[in-house]
């Protein structure tokens, strides 16, 4: 049963977060080390992490690769975190590895991020993976991923977000993502903030990395509707089945990855595989023009908005859920500027908002609250609007989403 197995492995969330790499190397290293086993692609960042793992994951299987994905938080099973050619680990894999080690992780101090990120490992090195992407749970430098020696690293978008542990400024966010370079192994990233690309420069100088930079004006969308986006970079034009301009700038950092990397990569075949795409709740349509997307910071909910009316050419209408930490003056002014109506909501969770938290806070008075989620959901729903509607704030709605919209998950495959 994995039930009891999942129950001890989330009970291992009370022992916190702990940024540094002893704990997880000394946990390794009882598992054989199955991070030296496996050859690995390593991402950071703040917005885009998971996209793009997804989309060169998707490329290097359609050109006949057995590939590893290792992604978080899930959003309906826990399976999804770890993924070979799209199929989520299995309950088998996961039973045999917690009672393998259930002793160890006891006695220790092992967090669920680390376990997690050692059954992943594990699970690669296993079933003999030809590369498996890899993106950070947190930060870069202390992240428990960052014991790996990949062939190249990502740093995708970097906008704040978790600043109470990576720092209040983006010159210290990037820093700690950049704590992924090694020495001599390539990195590519899209970022267009000056203090960002100073940053990554000085980082890549100390390391001796060379760095390619996607620069965001080369890249150009053609046409997005609800559901696609058009885009040319380089001479090269290519279409996407979910809509979302940010998905280009993450599409061109997966295609130049795997064409620095692997060899007879041909357009034709790179469109296939994105035609053959789905990274869910990113600017997911539930239903005609109802929308689901997990965009929680400043930059994230400020791009979903603009696309949603630039699709729409009106306003959205939106239900937000955010975790407790989230609120700040900008982002309600985004809020307040970006939707022609916001509805707050809540969910039973220590980390998000709750109902006192949301009524007792004078920057939310001037939104409506409805503390049921689907209540929040059914009102949007019976609306006549034409423009977009669109729920967003947490991966922790994402059942509660898909239930209300009776939709299948298809238990996380990809």
């Amino acid at each position: 049963m994995i039930d009891p197995i999942l129950e001890f492995l989330y009970g291992l969330h009370n022992r916190g977060i702990k940024l540094g790499l002893k704990n997880i190397e000394s946990f390794l290293k009882i598992c054989g080390d199955p991070h030296k086993k496996i050859k690995t692609i390593h991402l950071a960042g703040t917005n885009g992490k998971g996209s793009t793992s997804s989309i060169i994951a998707k490329i290097l299987q359609k050109n006949g690769y057995k590939v590893g994905l290792y992604t978080s938080p899930h959003l309906i099973n826990f399976n999804e975190r770890i993924r070979i050619d799209g199929l989520p680990i299995s309950d088998k894999k996961i039973i045999k590895f917690i009672e393998n080690h259930k002793q160890t992780l006891i006695d220790s101090s092992i967090t669920f991020f680390e376990a997690t990120t050692a059954l992943a490992f594990e699970h690669f090195a296993e079933e003999n993976v030809d590369i498996a992407i890899v993106e950070t749970g947190l930060g870069g430098r202390l992240d428990s991923t960052n014991v790996l020696s990949p062939i190249q690293t990502i740093i995708t978008e970097i906008h704040y977000d978790h600043t109470h542990i990576l720092g209040d400024s983006i010159e210290e966010i990037t820093s700690e993502k950049c704590g992924i370079f090694k020495d001599q192994i390539p990195s590519i990233t899209v970022n267009s903030d000056p203090r960002a690309i100073k940053t990554i420069k000085e980082h890549a100088l100390l390391k001796n990395v060379e760095v390619s930079f996607v620069k965001k004006e080369d890249i150009v969308v053609k046409n997005q509707t609800p559901t696609s986006v058009s885009f040319s970079y380089e001479s090269q034009e290519f279409t996407m089945p979910q809509a979302g301009s940010y998905q280009t700038q993450n599409a061109i950092l997966a295609i130049k990855t795997c064409q620095n990397n692997f060899n007879h990569l041909t357009n034709e075949n790179i469109q296939l595989a994105l035609d053959q795409w789905y990274w869910p709740a990113r600017m997911q349509t539930m239903k005609e023009n109802f929308f689901y997307d997990v965009a929680h910071n400043r930059n994230g909910i400020n791009i979903l908005t603009k696309d949603l009316t630039e699709i729409y050419n009106k306003k959205p209408l939106g239900v937000v859920v955010l975790k407790n930490d989230k609120i700040n003056p900008q982002l309600v002014e985004i809020f307040s500027t970006s939707f022609e109506k916001l509805i707050i909501s809540t969910i039973p969770s220590k980390d998000i908002l709750n109902k006192e938290e949301i009524v007792s806070n004078p920057l939310l008075k001037k939104f409506q609250f409805i503390e049921d989620l689907n209540e929040a959901l059914t009102e949007l729903d019976r609306s006549e609007y034409s423009g977009a509607k669109v729920v967003f704030g947490s991966h922790y709605i994402a059942k509660k989403v898909y239930t209300f919209f009776d939709f299948s998950f298809d238990n996380g495959v990809i």
